[in-house]
């Protein structure tokens, strides 16, 4: 099942289009919002996930993020200081909070009320969690960039 809701990130900024979901409308949806996130990580981080995976239910939004240490965080991890990576990752995700909450809100077309974030580094995985104001409409796509 959980293959359903998995997009695999190639090269650049494309994901396969191969969208899954239970439905075609809830599987755009889930891309598209994978699609968000791994965007604004990518401006702010200077890399992406490797791979994302983005699930909706009600009004509570994951995005699973795979692969998404930077360098700099590594190194760190490497030399044994696993907690300033992680409050590194921290920092980044408090500045990237905001964007984080309006593309979402925009891509569901409902409200955040919250944005929560928390990152793990053996397995490489941070997990995205949003909050909405109202349940999700699956039907709702919003346009591609």
């Amino acid at each position: 099942m959980e293959d359903e809701w998995e997009s695999t990130i190639g090269d650049g900024f494309g994901l396969e289009r191969d969208h899954g979901g239970r439905d075609a409308a809830g599987g755009e949806l889930n891309a598209e919002i994978a699609r968000l996130v791994v965007g604004i990580y990518r401006h702010v981080c200077g890399r992406g996930p490797t791979r994302a995976r983005t699930m909706f239910r009600s009004n509570v939004v994951v995005v699973v993020l795979e692969d998404l240490l930077t360098p700099a965080e590594r190194s760190l991890i490497a030399d044994g200081r696993v907690d300033a990576a992680l409050e590194m990752r921290r920092s980044l995700h408090a500045a990237m909070g905001p964007a984080l909450g309006t593309a979402i809100a925009e891509a569901t077309g409902c409200p955040v009320l919250a944005v929560m974030s928390d990152s793990n580094d053996d397995p490489d995985v941070t997990v995205e969690v949003f909050l909405l104001g109202r349940p999700v409409d699956p039907s709702r796509v919003a346009p591609a960039p």
